[in-house]
C-alpha cells in the first residue's frame, strides 16, 4: 500500500471525503488545560469554551473565551477578542510572527493562546480530510518515525496552519488514529510531543477525537513519557451543520 491510497482509505474510515465536503461548520464543548498553557500563563484559557469551527473557511470561533459572552475569533493572519455586543478587544495580524520574541518563551496573552487553541482545533477537528489538501504531502514512515504498525506522515508546506512542517499519524488496523507525533514549534524547537487519543465519537457519520492527552517525547529514540501532562483535550456536544445545497435552476 502507497500513502495516497492509505489516505484515502483513512478518510473512507472517518466519514468519506466527499460527503467532508458537504460540511460547514462544527459546534462542541471544549475543556483543555495543562503545563503547555499553565507554564505560559494560560491555565484556564480554555476551560468551559464552547467553539463553532468552519473547517473549509479556517476559522475558528471561541465563546465565553477570555471570560463569559466574550467571543475569540481565530483565522490563520488575522486574530480579534471581542466583547459579547461585538465590540474589538484586541486584536493581532500574522499573529504566528509573535512567537519568534524570546519574552514568548516564557509568557503568552491572550491573543497569543486564541491563535494556538485556534490551528490547534482546526487541526484536529479536520482530521483526516485535512491531509487531503493543498500544501500537504503524504508518504509512509520510515524507522525513525517510530510507528509500529499502521502509520503516515505529513509535511506542510508554510500554506497551512499547524504545528510542524513534519508530522507523523500512528493508526489502528481499522484506521483509527491512535497516537499524533509532532512539534510544537510556536513553543520552541524542543517541544517533541505525542499526542494520545483516548476517547473517540461518531457524530453525523464522521468520527472524531474527543478525549487526548499530550505528553513529552524525549531523548534519541522519541520516547513517550507519560508524565507530565502537557495539554488535556476533552470534547463533548459534538454537532455538524452541513452546507445548505442550492436549489438548481
Amino acid at each position: 500500500m502507497n500513502a495516497e491510497s492509505l489516505l484515502i482509505d483513512l478518510c473512507e474510515a472517518h466519514g468519506g471525503l466527499t460527503r467532508w465536503q458537504s460540511v460547514d461548520s462544527i459546534d462542541f464543548a471544549l475543556t483543555s488545560s495543562g503545563l503547555a498553557f499553565s507554564s505560559h500563563g494560560q491555565g484556564s484559557a480554555l476551560v468551559g469554551v464552547k467553539v463553532r469551527l468552519w473547517p473549509h473557511q479556517r476559522r475558528v470561533e471561541l465563546h465565553h473565551y477570555g471570560g463569559q459572552g466574550k467571543l475569540g475569533v481565530w483565522t490563520p493572519d488575522h486574530i480579534a477578542l471581542q466583547e459579547a455586543d461585538g465590540k474589538l478587544l484586541a486584536e493581532r495580524a500574522h499573529p504566528r510572527n509573535q512567537f519568534k520574541r524570546l519574552s514568548k518563551r516564557l509568557l503568552w496573552d491572550k491573543l497569543d493562546m486564541l491563535y494556538f487553541g485556534g490551528y490547534a482545533l482546526w487541526n484536529y477537528l479536520s482530521f483526516p480530510f485535512l491531509l487531503a489538501e493543498p500544501g500537504i504531502r503524504v508518504s509512509l514512515p520510515t524507522t525513525a518515525d517510530r510507528c509500529a504498525g499502521l502509520g503516515l506522515v505529513a509535511e506542510f508546506d508554510g500554506s497551512v496552519p499547524t504545528h510542524s512542517a513534519r508530522q507523523a499519524f500512528h493508526l489502528d488496523d481499522a484506521h483509527h488514529l491512535i497516537q499524533h507525533d509532532y512539534t510544537a514549534d510556536v513553543i520552541g524547537s524542543w517541544a517533541t510531543a505525542a499526542n494520545r487519543v483516548l476517547a473517540c465519537s461518531e457524530t453525523s457519520g464522521f468520527r472524531f477525537y474527543t478525549r487526548r492527552r499530550v505528553t513529552p517525547r524525549m531523548g534519541p529514540w522519541q520516547t513517550v513519557l507519560p508524565f507530565p501532562i502537557l495539554v488535556r483535550i476533552d470534547i463533548t456536544e459534538l454537532d455538524v451543520t452541513f452546507k445548505e445545497v442550492q436549489p438548481s435552476n
